[in-house]
């Protein structure tokens, strides 16, 4: 059936059905009693609204996009969950996509949300490539919001990666650690980029000469960790702490200190960073920064939110930034040398 079939079952017009079908319970625009009559009707024949037609007649789809780099990362879950929370908490429904940060992909996907008149996007991942978002967003009024920092004028919510990673290296230079490596992740990551300067930032601050020998780059995966620990543990350049640039390479940098006969944390301390699920369960438990992922999702979806019931420009370039906590556990102790 359609809604004139249900306006004529009803006794109605075509408009009072769309009002109660439109509107909230206890608004007054329709009388108790017709709204009654029109929902019985509704809920005798399984009537259900066209939403493509009511998105182009509202101008509104109560539907938003979620652009994620890598959904097999367990530090993605808890924010997606996030911004699923508030947006169904605020009306909304989510679509998600995956980009495994490439570009092109990136930018189909984000093409594509438009066509699909979702309502908003929020952008997940510090890797998009600046210049190609600007090109795709620009001809368009599409609300965004933007998940780490980025460098584009769009409201964000962000952690301080570069204090982060300091207050790692200071940390471990408490411990009397002076060789101090670090598993870095993709240059092409803003993320990483903030990670890696915190880490020469504290370095100097520690009055330790950076050491390229000692920072390999990985891909933020557990088999990267491993190789990249694995070149760095013979000696004798060996350090006697490494520092990841996420929990995913930090658990294969504990399997290759081990598998290379080393003792964590006796001979080598090991830092990750996220503070994933599993981090807490490794033995040694591992020593990490905990990012408020699931926390950084639901203030993504409010800060989208007001934009879109609205706020218009006037959250601007807003940015919420939320705190890292350093999560001490089992997998650091006081240098060997």
């Amino acid at each position: 059936m359609n809604i004139r079939d249900v306006a004529a079952a009803a006794g109605v017009s075509v408009a009072t059905v769309s009002r109660v079908l439109s509107s909230k319970p206890g608004n007054q625009s329709v009388r108790p009693e017709t709204r009654r009559r029109v929902l019985e009707v509704v809920d005798r024949v399984g009537y259900r609204p066209n939403d493509l037609a009511r998105a182009l007649l509202q101008d509104r789809t109560a539907t938003v996009g979620l652009v994620l780099p890598d959904i097999s990362n367990p530090y993605y879950p808890p924010l997606v969950r996030g911004v699923e929370d508030a947006a169904s908490a605020l009306g909304y429904r989510v679509m998600l996509c995956n980009t495994d940060r490439d570009e092109n992909k990136t930018a189909a996907y984000v093409d594509t949300l438009i066509k699909t008149r979702v309502d908003g996007i929020v952008i997940a991942g510090g890797s998009t490539s600046v210049g190609m978002l600007h090109r795709v967003l620009e001809p368009y009024r599409t609300k965004v919001v933007v998940v780490g920092r980025h460098q584009l004028e769009y409201p964000s919510v962000q952690v301080d990666n570069v204090a982060a990673v300091h207050e790692v290296i200071e940390y471990l230079t408490g411990l009397g650690h002076r060789r101090i490596g670090f598993v870095a992740g993709p240059a092409s990551s803003i993320t990483v980029q903030d990670r890696h300067e915190g880490y020469r930032a504290a370095l100097r601050a520690a009055g330790i000469e950076y050491d390229e020998r000692l920072v390999r780059e990985g891909d933020l995966q557990e088999q990267s960790g491993y190789d990249i620990a694995s070149a760095l543990a013979a000696p004798p350049s060996r350090p006697t702490a490494l520092v990841a640039a996420n929990d995913r390479m930090a658990v294969g940098a504990m399997a290759a200190l081990i598998d290379a006969g080393l003792r964590v944390p006796d001979d080598v301390s090991l830092v990750g960073f996220d503070d994933v699920s599993l981090a807490s369960y490794l033995r040694p438990a591992l020593t990490t920064v905990s990012v408020p992922t699931y926390d950084m999702g639901c203030a993504a979806m409010e800060l989208l939110s007001r934009e879109l019931e609205g706020g218009g420009q006037a959250a601007g370039t807003e940015s919420r930034a939320l705190s890292t906590t350093l999560m001490l556990r089992d997998s650091c102790a006081a240098s060997p040398d």
